[in-house]
Protein backbone atom coordinates (compact mmCIF):
# COMPACT_ATOMS: atom_id res chain seq x y z
CA UNK A 1 0.00 0.00 0.00
CA UNK A 2 2.98 2.16 0.99
CA UNK A 3 3.86 2.09 -2.74
CA UNK A 4 0.53 3.14 -4.09
CA UNK A 5 0.25 6.18 -2.39
CA UNK A 6 3.95 7.28 -3.28
CA UNK A 7 2.56 6.65 -6.71
CA UNK A 8 -0.08 8.59 -6.47
CA UNK A 9 1.36 11.84 -4.55
CA UNK A 10 3.40 12.95 -8.28
CA UNK A 11 0.55 12.46 -10.31
CA UNK A 12 -1.79 14.20 -8.12
CA UNK A 13 0.38 17.48 -8.07
CA UNK A 14 1.32 17.05 -11.67
CA UNK A 15 -3.04 17.25 -12.01
CA UNK A 16 -3.24 20.02 -10.11
CA UNK A 17 -0.36 21.95 -12.24
CA UNK A 18 -2.24 20.63 -15.62
CA UNK A 19 -3.81 24.08 -17.13
CA UNK A 20 -1.60 26.65 -15.31
CA UNK A 21 0.21 28.65 -17.88
CA UNK A 22 3.16 28.68 -15.67
CA UNK A 23 3.71 24.88 -16.78
CA UNK A 24 4.28 26.23 -20.45
CA UNK A 25 6.03 29.56 -19.54
CA UNK A 26 9.34 29.75 -21.06
CA UNK A 27 11.25 28.06 -24.47
CA UNK A 28 11.12 25.11 -25.95
CA UNK A 29 13.33 23.02 -28.71
CA UNK A 30 12.45 20.45 -30.49
CA UNK A 31 10.61 18.78 -33.72
CA UNK A 32 7.51 19.25 -35.73
CA UNK A 33 6.89 16.46 -38.09
CA UNK A 34 4.06 15.50 -40.83
CA UNK A 35 1.77 12.65 -40.37
CA UNK A 36 -0.26 12.91 -43.17
CA UNK A 37 1.87 14.32 -46.27
CA UNK A 38 -1.82 13.20 -48.24
CA UNK A 39 -3.83 15.54 -46.17
CA UNK A 40 -0.75 17.97 -46.28
CA UNK A 41 0.83 18.00 -49.20
CA UNK A 42 2.68 21.05 -48.65
CA UNK A 43 4.22 20.34 -44.75
CA UNK A 44 7.52 20.20 -44.05
CA UNK A 45 9.08 18.35 -41.11
CA UNK A 46 10.58 21.21 -39.16
CA UNK A 47 13.05 21.96 -36.14
CA UNK A 48 11.16 24.13 -33.96
CA UNK A 49 11.66 26.85 -30.86
CA UNK A 50 8.31 27.62 -29.52
CA UNK A 51 8.39 30.87 -26.97
CA UNK A 52 5.11 30.61 -24.37
CA UNK A 53 4.77 33.92 -23.09
CA UNK A 54 1.58 34.83 -20.49
CA UNK A 55 -1.47 35.81 -22.43
CA UNK A 56 -3.38 39.36 -22.20
CA UNK A 57 -6.12 37.72 -20.38
CA UNK A 58 -5.98 35.32 -17.53
CA UNK A 59 -5.91 31.46 -18.37
CA UNK A 60 -4.35 32.00 -21.90
CA UNK A 61 -0.94 31.27 -22.85
CA UNK A 62 0.97 33.36 -25.97
CA UNK A 63 2.58 30.92 -27.83
CA UNK A 64 5.11 32.23 -30.62
CA UNK A 65 6.04 29.25 -33.13
CA UNK A 66 9.53 29.87 -34.86
CA UNK A 67 11.16 27.14 -37.30
CA UNK A 68 14.90 26.98 -37.12
CA UNK A 69 16.27 27.56 -40.83
CA UNK A 70 20.31 28.05 -41.38
CA UNK A 71 20.42 28.32 -37.47
CA UNK A 72 18.60 31.22 -37.21
CA UNK A 73 14.75 31.54 -35.92
CA UNK A 74 12.31 32.00 -38.43
CA UNK A 75 8.54 33.37 -37.26
CA UNK A 76 5.76 30.46 -38.30
CA UNK A 77 2.76 32.57 -36.32
CA UNK A 78 1.23 32.62 -33.22
CA UNK A 79 -1.48 31.59 -31.30
CA UNK A 80 -3.05 32.17 -28.15
CA UNK A 81 -4.06 29.32 -26.25
CA UNK A 82 -6.17 28.19 -23.56
CA UNK A 83 -6.44 24.78 -21.43
CA UNK A 84 -9.55 22.63 -22.65
CA UNK A 85 -10.22 20.33 -19.15
CA UNK A 86 -12.06 18.40 -21.48
CA UNK A 87 -9.51 17.29 -23.77
CA UNK A 88 -7.00 17.71 -20.69
CA UNK A 89 -4.62 20.36 -23.29
CA UNK A 90 -3.68 23.85 -24.24
CA UNK A 91 -5.49 24.03 -27.47
CA UNK A 92 -6.18 27.10 -30.25
CA UNK A 93 -7.90 27.25 -33.55
CA UNK A 94 -5.73 28.52 -36.80
CA UNK A 95 -7.79 29.95 -39.83
CA UNK A 96 -6.23 31.03 -42.99
CA UNK A 97 -7.13 31.19 -46.38
CA UNK A 98 -5.92 27.83 -46.98
CA UNK A 99 -6.23 26.06 -43.87
CA UNK A 100 -8.13 25.41 -40.58
CA UNK A 101 -6.28 23.48 -37.97
CA UNK A 102 -6.25 23.22 -34.70
CA UNK A 103 -3.46 22.73 -32.44
CA UNK A 104 -3.05 20.79 -28.62
CA UNK A 105 -0.05 20.90 -26.36
CA UNK A 106 0.67 19.03 -23.34
CA UNK A 107 3.24 18.98 -20.82
CA UNK A 108 3.74 15.50 -20.58
CA UNK A 109 6.45 15.28 -17.77
CA UNK A 110 8.31 18.25 -16.35
CA UNK A 111 10.40 19.61 -19.03
CA UNK A 112 8.86 17.56 -22.08
CA UNK A 113 6.09 19.15 -24.19
CA UNK A 114 3.97 17.06 -26.58
CA UNK A 115 1.32 17.90 -29.47
CA UNK A 116 -0.22 17.72 -32.57
CA UNK A 117 -2.15 20.00 -35.23
CA UNK A 118 -5.60 18.35 -36.56
CA UNK A 119 -7.29 20.17 -40.23
CA UNK A 120 -10.66 20.98 -39.99
CA UNK A 121 -13.46 19.99 -40.49
CA UNK A 122 -12.11 16.03 -41.67
CA UNK A 123 -9.57 15.62 -38.65
CA UNK A 124 -6.36 14.53 -40.17
CA UNK A 125 -3.58 14.99 -37.66
CA UNK A 126 -1.05 16.82 -40.18
CA UNK A 127 1.65 17.37 -37.72
CA UNK A 128 3.53 15.40 -34.29
CA UNK A 129 5.22 18.08 -31.95
CA UNK A 130 8.02 16.95 -29.60
CA UNK A 131 9.90 19.46 -27.53
CA UNK A 132 12.44 20.01 -24.78
CA UNK A 133 12.75 23.16 -22.09
CA UNK A 134 15.71 24.70 -22.83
Amino acid sequence: MGVFVAAAIPSMSRAMEAGQPSELLGVWRGTSVCTDRVAAPACKDEVVVYEFTEGKEAGFVHWQADKVVNGKRDPMGAFDLQYDKSERCWKAEFVSPRVRSVWRVVVVEKGRLTGSATMLPGGEKVRKIDAKRE
